[in-house]
């Protein structure tokens, strides 16, 4: 693939950044050589050398001589689960941006399971949101949110004004909600959740079930989230 001469190195730092932000390159994977880079994009090996020195200066990359390039490992996120737990707070706190996209959602009959933890009747309806969130742009969780759908009939509007699930609870009138129980455990993903997450199907995911009420201890959510094993970190408050 033959580039405009004009500031190739640039240009070849911007692409090789754009796939390592899409997970082409996972982090911790050593990247292609320096040859094989110099052919695919048609350029000598100072010009790559050149664009692989931006992308070590941008911490994207490090270089280590005799073994190769690498891509560096995402910052871990520290994730504290207490009575309040607020993914926008918690990156917040760590000088991270977050991000909250609607993937999808659905109504379907309230399973006993869910209606167990919703407090309602089984078969009842109950509004699915499919979320996935973001820290800086990389990919760190998806969320299976069950809602009454009696009560929250139509969230799914308040979230994608707000791309905040916390948001979209205050135009429901949830001023304020805490947690009432998590539950963790760690599985492989699916091939689904693993492009999603940008991460191997061979790397586990943690798995938290979550329970949240309002203040009157009334059941808001019966949360499900996935979270990339290798980029959260589990702190439980005491």
């Amino acid at each position: 693939m033959r580039l405009p001469r004009v500031v190739m190195w640039q240009r070849i730092a911007e692409i090789l950044a754009a796939e390592i932000s899409a997970g082409t390159y996972p982090p911790a994977s050593r990247m292609p050589t320096e040859t094989a880079l110099a052919q695919r994009f048609g350029v000598n090996r100072h010009t790559l050398r050149q664009a692989v020195g931006a992308l070590s200066d941008a911490g994207l990359v490090s270089v280590q001589h005799g073994r190769g390039t690498f891509v560096r490992p995402a910052p871990v996120i520290e994730y504290p689960v207490g009575t309040r737990t607020r993914f926008s707070e918690i990156l917040s706190q760590q000088s991270r941006l977050a991000e909250g996209e609607l993937l999808a959602v659905r109504e379907s009959a309230a399973s006993a399971e869910v209606a167990q933890a919703l407090d309602i009747a089984a078969g009842d309806p109950v509004t699915i949101l499919e979320i996935l969130r973001r820290a800086d742009g990389q990919p760190v969780s998806l969320k299976t949110a069950h809602l009454s759908s009696a009560r929250f009939r139509g969230i799914e509007v308040a979230f994608r004004e707000t791309n905040s699930l916390t948001a979209a609870l205050r135009q429901f009138g949830v001023a304020d909600y805490t947690r009432r129980s998590t539950r963790i455990w760690a599985r492989l993903p699916t091939p689904e959740e693993a492009v999603l997450l940008h991460q191997k199907t061979a790397e586990p995911i943690l798995v938290m079930e979550t329970v949240d009420q309002d203040e009157a201890g009334r059941p808001v959510e019966y949360g499900m989230a996935r979270a990339a094993g290798q980029r959260v970190q589990v702190l439980v408050a005491s």
